[in-house]
């Protein structure tokens, strides 16, 4: 059974079971959105500089005494781009509390970070990697978790039976790492004992510890996994496929948000120890990651409120050429600026740029402004701008997407 089945078997036998038992509290939402987003011509035949789709998202709830149930799930089809049609279940999981503890199965999604744009720490959850390249969206992942709460705070424990891969764009998408008509294939898995297999169950567990002490946060966690942000590939050239290899990782990590008045002091740190493929062509160096953040925030005359954003991320314990080889963004800082207006149609501009400070000329600008058109309908438009060509031979990391600008728009209706 994939991972889809799963899902629809998961949803189907909770609606089942909460209708037959009576009583509880049912809710539901759901949103419908129009996508469009134009790329600036790179003259490739192979790639697609323009598309036109629809997005839809169900969420449905029920909650009765200690047990909860939740599904949520999107969709997205593109007339112009068929490469990001995509169907994926966000959530779809039993809750079970009673005292101090809490259990939950199902999809679920976890977050793991609160920076605008580097998150080393945030690595349980797989990607749509045809998305925003410093925030793109997450997919389920199917998961146990048992948490028990201490103190202001809680330990959870995580087992996780199914390797969920990410959803990397083929070669014809502009947001795509592959070369120009290359297509991804099926993932392959590097597993604890060294070995290729394209099995995508398998042990993966981990345990994470939360607590808040005064105005800070903190978290630590320890994963034992298969690592999803830093892929090998193999390439089939006869019949241009690529398949994406990840490597089974032991993962150490912290998180760190401090309220400072009216500063907000954020850290995340992770390191990764790889496991020794049998097969060296796959062999990931192990190394840490670190990211900051700095925010502050002040009210207008008017009410609105303004926030500037800074934050930074470095790859560690790798050579220069190792860095550029696995992160997008090895040694970056970020500038931005968030404009609130808090009026009755939510207004609301985000202006951030994201500079490489070791390699010349990387550079990732994004502004997006949003609002509501009135209690159902919103709208979301924006530019994006990367400007890194490729210093030499095949581009690497961000210069893969050299001048991939768009333009986008999203018009959406809430139900």
């Amino acid at each position: 059974m994939n991972g889809k089945s799963w899902a629809m078997a998961l949803i189907a036998f909770g609606a089942v079971s909460a209708a037959s038992a009576g009583g509880g509290k049912w809710e539901s939402r759901g949103e419908v959105a129009g996508e469009s987003r134009v790329f600036t011509d790179d003259d490739i035949d192979q790639t697609e500089d323009a598309g036109l789709g629809m997005f839809a998202r169900v969420e449905a709830g029920y909650r009765k005494g200690r047990v909860r149930f939740r599904a949520r799930a999107f969709a997205r089809v593109d007339r112009r781009d068929e490469s990001r049609d995509l169907t994926a279940f966000e959530e779809a999981w039993f809750d079970y509390r009673t005292g101090a503890w809490q259990a939950r199965a199902g999809f679920q999604m976890l977050n793991w970070t609160a920076t605008e744009a580097f998150h080393p720490a945030d690595v349980v959850n797989s990607r749509n990697l045809d998305s925003n390249i410093e925030n793109p969206e997450k997919l389920g992942e199917l998961m146990v978790s048992l948490r028990r709460r201490i103190g202001d705070g809680g330990l959870t424990f995580y087992y996780l039976p199914r390797f969920e891969a990410p959803n990397l764009p083929d070669g014809s998408s502009r947001l795509s790492f592959a070369p120009p008509g290359v297509d991804i294939g099926e993932a392959l898995w590097v597993e604890d004992d060294g070995r290729v297999s394209g099995d995508s169950y398998g042990l993966q567990w981990g345990a994470r510890m939360t607590q808040t002490i005064g105005d800070a946060d903190i978290s630590v966690h320890y994963l034992d996994h298969q690592d999803r942000q830093f892929p090998r590939f193999e390439f089939e050239p006869q019949i241009g496929r690529a398949r994406p290899v990840y490597l089974n990782v032991k993962d150490w990590g912290l998180t760190y948000l401090h309220i400072l008045g009216g500063w907000i002091l954020k850290l995340e740190a992770a390191y990764k120890d790889f496991v020794a493929p049998v097969n060296p062509a796959y062999t990931q160096p192990d190394h840490g990651q670190a990211a900051f953040g700095l925010e502050y925030g002040w009210v207008y005359q008017g009410g609105g409120e303004g926030t500037a954003i800074f934050e930074g991320q470095a790859a560690l314990g790798l050579t220069e050429a190792e860095r550029a080889a696995i992160s997008v963004f090895q040694r970056d800082l970020l500038a931005g600026y968030r404009h609130a207006w808090n009026d009755r149609l939510g207004r609301e501009l985000l202006v951030t740029a994201i500079f490489d400070v070791e390699r010349s000329r990387e550079i990732l600008v994004n502004v997006s402004y949003q609002q509501r058109l009135s209690d159902t309908w919103s709208v979301k438009t924006g530019l994006r701008w990367i400007d890194a060509p490729p210093k030499q031979g095949q581009p690497i990391g961000l210069e893969s997407l050299h001048e991939s600008n768009q333009l986008f728009l999203t018009v959406s209706r809430f139900f």
